[in-house]
């Protein structure tokens, strides 16, 4: 059975884009020519950061924390931005604002937050200052038990994943070499 693929992709291009994104960088990690445990371990570190609330700064944490422990940086880099971009951000935070609340005692209802940035002006800047300030302490404690629980799945899924594919590859170029010969 062959299936029209010049019709799937009129039919929905987007849903096509998306995974053919998520099959390239599937690739380049497995084609990386470093250890499945550094890219495992590289793209865990990436998802841990991008949960923490530094979304102009994550790229930069991310490649410094993989430098000091060696791990690869291009999974890294990835691992946190497919996490929190800019359609994903704010639904992430927002969960894990729920989960920071529980350790900051603190009622931080949406229609305060609405508020909070529809008033903002210079001479409630004090006021609305400690209050983005709670939030950021909410979101980020929230961020990195979310991180903290995510990581050894994210580096157990990868690790499968990528000596999988190699494996695959190895059996796949064994079996064309001893075709030709």
């Amino acid at each position: 059975m062959k299936i029209d693929t010049e019709k799937y992709k009129k039919k929905h291009p987007l849903i096509t884009r998306l995974l053919r994104a998520v099959k390239y960088y599937f690739l380049l990690f497995v084609r990386k020519e470093d250890s499945p445990q550094n890219i495992a371990h590289g793209l865990a570190m990436g998802v841990f950061v991008g949960f923490l609330p530094i979304i102009p700064f994550q790229t930069l944490i991310i490649l410094l924390v993989c430098t000091i422990f060696k791990t690869n940086k291009l999974a890294g880099v990835i691992g946190s931005t497919t996490l929190t971009n800019p359609i994903t951000a704010m639904p992430v935070f927002y969960a894990q604002h729920f989960l920071g609340r529980i350790f900051i005692l603190h009622e931080f209802s949406y229609e305060k937050f609405k508020n909070l940035f529809v008033h903002i002006s210079v001479s409630n800047f004090n006021e609305v200052g400690k209050e983005i300030l709670i939030l950021f302490e909410m979101v980020t404690i929230g961020g990195i038990i979310v991180g903290v629980i995510f990581y050894p799945f994210i580096y157990y899924i990868t690790l499968n994943s990528v000596i999988k594919r190699r494996e695959r590859i190895s059996h796949t170029k064994k079996k064309k070499r001893s075709l030709l010969k």
